[in-house]
């Protein structure tokens, strides 16, 4: 079987579903030639359709050579150290910021996707192996295809809360996914509540669905000393720290969770600050009142994107971890703080319910004494917090990519049959 993926969400800086991408591709790559599984993995990219190996470029991604610089710039004085992250920082978000502009705007969007599908055509014209080849879409919208294909949805919360998105997003989605969904040979998701959703919104028969969460890669469980320090140093952590990591966009709620940080008293913030990490989504979430004061005394930062490299060791820094999302379709960082040994407090909605089972305190996302109790509670409650950072990492361990890779591997088998 000859599997096509779309490698068009490895834009970086990677958000989920670019890791998710990622991450499930180069578990592809490693099973190729398996007897009567995956004979090979061509990557659409541009519009080029090339053979993958794990030296590809966008699977390899930025981390290895962020690496080298950052570490080098540990040893530096902290004002190159300043310099170079301000720089690099700001270098990636220009990036990130044109990428995302370009295929916004509705006009370069459908360019982009007739582009792609013309691709797609040409190869299927020539292939004497179209019986065999299948098409992994895993990112929701599927390109004009003749063969079979394999859909992931990764939530469904512009039709839930279509104020969450930007206009052109929502006006994408209702434009072509039902249609994606209905020509896909089988729907991928990654989380139960995700399947029920497709099953109450599109009509999809559960049978046709196939449920193949994200992994939890091993340097989130293996983040040593050394690591920590070299972390801490390159971002000037404070000993204690509140942690919350996710793109910066309305349905993160992050407003809620300030609010519930400011009104712990004033000590207490400063003892154990607020650190938010994530890159700009979109829309205006407006700062609480006390935000902007907090900010400059440092009570809360934002150090917007980190490196795959850092991520690992920022979390397992942190004295706590807070998502509280209003609507996720897994909660991937949830996961990670749990792998990293940090006691989570989570939104009890929608899959991040699902992900964190017996093993977060979860509370209502809207919920601002409760979130506010819930941080005061783990800051406190040291058998509490170490109850949770044990019943975490045993919850993440039974969240592997070559587990993932096990299942989507099946539905594509499936979708062949």
């Amino acid at each position: 079987m000859q599997v096509i993926v779309n490698l068009q969400p490895l834009l970086s800086p990677l958000t989920g579903i670019g890791h998710y991408t990622r991450e499930l591709t180069r578990e592809l790559v490693d099973r190729q030639h398996s007897p009567g599984g995956i004979s090979s993995v061509l990557g659409l990219a541009g519009l080029r359709l090339n053979t993958v190996t794990a030296e590809h470029p966008l699977l390899v991604g930025a981390g290895a050579s962020q690496g080298a610089d950052e570490a080098a710039a540990v040893h530096a004085t902290h004002t190159a150290r300043a310099t170079h992250t301000a720089t690099t920082r700001a270098a990636r978000a220009r990036a990130w910021r044109f990428a995302r502009r370009y295929l916004r705007n509705p006009a370069t969007r459908f360019v982009y996707r007739q582009a792609f599908a013309q691709r797609l055509r040409l190869h299927a014209a020539l292939s004497r192996d179209m019986h065999d080849t299948l098409y992994w879409e895993p990112n929701f919208i599927r390109l004009p295809w003749p063969g079979r294909s394999v859909v992931t949805l990764h939530d469904l919360s512009h039709c839930r809360f279509p104020e969450y998105h930007p206009r052109e997003r929502v006006a994408f989605f209702n434009r072509y996914l039902a249609q994606s969904i209905a020509q896909a040979t089988r729907i991928n998701v990654v989380s139960q509540f995700t399947a029920n959703e497709v099953t109450e919104l599109f009509d999809v028969a559960p049978e046709r669905i196939d449920l193949v969460p994200p992994g939890v890669a091993a340097r989130f469980f293996e983040v040593d000393p050394a690591q920590r320090e070299r972390v801490r140093e390159l971002h000037a952590l404070p000993a204690r720290y509140c942690l919350s990591v996710g793109t910066l966009e309305p349905r993160k709620n992050l407003a809620t969770l300030l609010r519930a940080f400011l009104s712990l008293p004033l000590e207490r913030q400063r003892d154990c600050p607020l650190l938010v990490v994530g890159i700009a989504g979109w829309g205006d979430e407006s700062l609480p009142e006390g935000a902007a004061r907090a900010l400059e005394e440092g009570r809360v930062r934002r150090l917007g994107y980190v490196s795959d490299r850092d991520l690992p060791a920022l979390y397992a820094n942190a004295t706590l971890f807070a998502y509280v999302s209003r609507y996720e379709g897994f909660g991937m960082p949830v996961i990670e703080a749990m792998a990293a040994g940090v006691p989570v407090i989570t939104a009890d909605q929608t899959a991040t319910r699902e992900v964190a089972g017996d093993a977060a305190l979860k509370v209502g996302a809207d919920d601002v004494e409760a979130i506010r109790d819930a941080l005061i509670r783990l800051q406190d409650d040291t058998a509490l917090a170490q109850q949770l950072r044990e019943a975490g990492r045993r919850r993440a361990r039974s969240y592997t990519w070559q587990k993932s890779a096990g299942a989507l591997e099946a539905s594509f088998l499936a979708a062949m049959r």
